[in-house]
């Protein structure tokens, strides 16, 4: 019955953040509500959690917008076997950074949650990923 709920309230908001073509700020609320409940997060651990998870997301998404960019131009293709060869590099590099990120939090996300809750956020993560990529398909998405 839990999941049920918060599967409709997952849609609605969804829903709402498309009509009000805030979908960043709504996918970050909506991320928040499925990881709170998916960790079953108390309220001391809930206000104590998302500062830090914030500022996980946020360094997470410079990283990836860094890497993302420095080939925004370039189709695989008609790349220069150099160039290929350090679009592989900076792959690997991007991987080792988000490695070492992951490793970072570890400790701070440790001071608030335990060991399981811990491993399934990662969980929940990809879950979360999995319905966002579930709902493009579905075009709820489509404008």
């Amino acid at each position: 019955m839990k999941h049920i709920i918060l599967g409709i309230t997952l849609l609605l908001l969804t829903l709402s953040a498309i009509a009000q073509g805030d979908g960043n700020g709504r996918v970050r609320e909506l991320r928040k509500q499925f990881v709170a409940e998916k960790l079953n997060l108390s309220e001391p651990q809930n206000q104590k959690f998302f500062p830090i998870y914030s500022r996980y997301l946020n360094e997470r998404s410079a990283l990836r917008k860094a890497y993302k960019n420095q080939f925004i131009n370039q189709q695989n293709g008609k790349l220069s076997n150099y160039d290929a060869y350090r679009k592989v590099d900076d792959n690997i590099e991007y991987k080792e950074k988000d490695l070492e990120l992951s490793k970072k939090y570890k400790a701070e996300f440790l001071s608030v949650l335990s060991p399981q809750q811990l491993a399934s956020l990662y969980q929940t993560e990809r879950e979360f990923k999995q319905m966002l990529i579930e709902r493009l398909k579905d075009g709820v998405w489509d404008n």
